[in-house]
């Protein structure tokens, strides 16, 4: 099983909407790390939305530098022998 994980750069800082406020989420600088379905979302100039436990947190690709890293990981399960004897 392979999957993508993007790292994005914050270049404008992101904000957590709440019913009361507006907090700072994430500032110039901070990295997230998105998986590829939310990453392709940002590509295609949609928002993505993360619910926090106050409240919500919206971004686009407005919100980071335009440099994206992305790191491959392979999963792989297998099923390996101890080397025991069997008892007599």
């Amino acid at each position: 099983m392979t999957h993508k994980e993007f790292t994005l750069t914050v270049k404008k800082t992101i904000y957590e909407t709440v019913p009361s406020a507006k907090a700072v989420q994430y500032k110039k600088g901070d990295q997230i790390t998105v998986d590829e379905g939310a990453f392709n979302s940002l590509q295609k100039g949609h928002s993505v939305c993360r619910l926090t436990r106050d409240g919500v947190v919206s971004y686009d690709r407005d919100n980071f530098e335009n440099e994206v890293t992305c790191t491959t990981v392979e999963v792989s399960y297998t099923t390996r022998k101890l080397g025991q004897r069997k008892a007599k």
